[in-house]
C-alpha cells in the first residue's frame, strides 16, 4: 500500500516539519500562561523570543493574530483550551475547556494546537473527552495535537513520580496524541522510560523560574541526552535577563548547532 497517499496526512507531515527540525528535537517556547493568570510575559516578548530562533512557540489567539511575522520563521502552536483563570479564587479541579476548534486553529495559520491532559486527576475523563474530540477534529484536517500531560493534575491528585509520568504520557499517546508535553522525573536518567512507553516526540517541560540560567541550558542537555526530542520552556525563557540569547542558547543544547537540523 505504500502507493496510497492522503493529503490528510500530508498535512500533519507539513505542519508538524515547521515546529520539529529534521533532527526530530525542538526548542518549543510557551507564551501562554497569561491566558490563566492575565498576567506574566511582556505584551511585546514574543518578538525577543522569534528572534532567536525557536522552533516553535505555544501562544494564545491574541499572539498568533497580533503578531504574525514573529511566526514567519518558527512554528505556531496554539493554545485552544481555557476558560479558568485565577481571578476565581473558589475554582477547584478541572475547570476547563476547548476555547477554540480546528477549525478556528487553522484559520489562524497555526501548524499544531495544545491543551491540558490530566490522567489519574478524579475528573480525569474530562480532560481525556477533550483530548478525544480535539483529535477526531485535528484527523480530519490534518493538524498536530500536542498534549500536555500533568499525571493528576496541577493539585498533583497522583505523584509525579516515573511510573505516573510514563503512563499519563501513554495514555494520551493512545487517545492520539501526536506529541506530549511533560514533567522530566528526579532523576533525569529515568526519562528514558518515559521515553520507551510514548510512541510520539516528547518534550519536557521548565516549571518555575529558576534564577540560574546555566542551570536550565545544562538541564535541557540533559533531558535531550537522555531520550527527549527537546524542552518546551516558559518563564524561564521570557523571563530570562535575554530572551534571544537563551532561546539560541536552548538550541546549541537541544540541536548541537544552534539551529535547526
Amino acid at each position: 500500500m505504500g502507493s496510497v497517499a492522503s493529503a490528510v496526512s500530508a498535512g500533519k507531515i507539513r505542519r508538524t516539519s515547521r515546529f520539529v527540525g529534521r533532527d526530530g528535537r525542538a526548542v518549543l517556547v510557551a507564551i501562554d500562561m497569561q491566558l490563566a493568570t492575565g498576567s506574566g510575559p511582556a505584551l511585546n516578548v514574543v518578538e525577543a523570543v522569534a528572534a532567536g530562533r525557536p522552533d516553535g512557540i505555544l501562544a494564545t489567539w491574541q499572539i498568533a493574530r497580533r503578531y504574525p511575522e514573529a511566526f514567519a520563521e518558527c512554528g505556531l502552536i496554539l493554545r485552544v483550551d481555557g476558560a479558568a483563570t485565577h481571578l476565581d479564587g473558589h475554582a477547584s479541579g478541572d475547570g476547563l475547556s476547548l476555547m477554540y476548534r480546528a477549525e478556528q486553529a487553522a484559520m489562524i495559520g497555526a501548524d499544531a494546537v495544545v491543551l491540558m491532559v490530566y490522567p489519574g486527576m478524579r475528573e480525569e475523563k474530562r480532560s481525556l473527552r477533550r483530548l478525544a474530540g480535539l483529535v477526531g477534529e485535528c484527523e480530519r484536517i490534518g493538524m498536530p495535537v500536542l498534549a500536555e500531560s500533568i499525571p493528576g493534575g496541577w493539585s498533583q491528585d497522583v505523584p509525579w513520580d516515573t511510573e505516573n509520568i510514563v503512563r499519563s504520557a501513554r495514555i494520551c499517546v493512545e487517545i492520539g496524541a501526536d506529541a506530549i508535553k511533560t514533567m522530566a522525573p528526579t532523576q533525569i536518567e529515568e526519562l528514558g522510560y518515559v521515553v520507551e512507553g510514548c510512541e510520539a516526540p516528547l518534550f519536557v517541560l521548565g516549571g518555575p523560574k529558576r534564577e540560574n540560567e546555566h542551570e536550565m541550558v545544562a538541564y535541557a542537555a540533559g533531558v535531550v541526552a537522555a531520550g527527549a526530542s527537546g524542552v518546551c520552556f516558559g518563564r524561564n525563557v521570557w523571563g530570562a535577563s535575554d530572551p534571544k540569547v537563551m532561546v539560541r542558547r536552548l538550541g546549541r543544547a537541544v540541536h548541537g548547532n544552534g539551529e535547526r537540523a
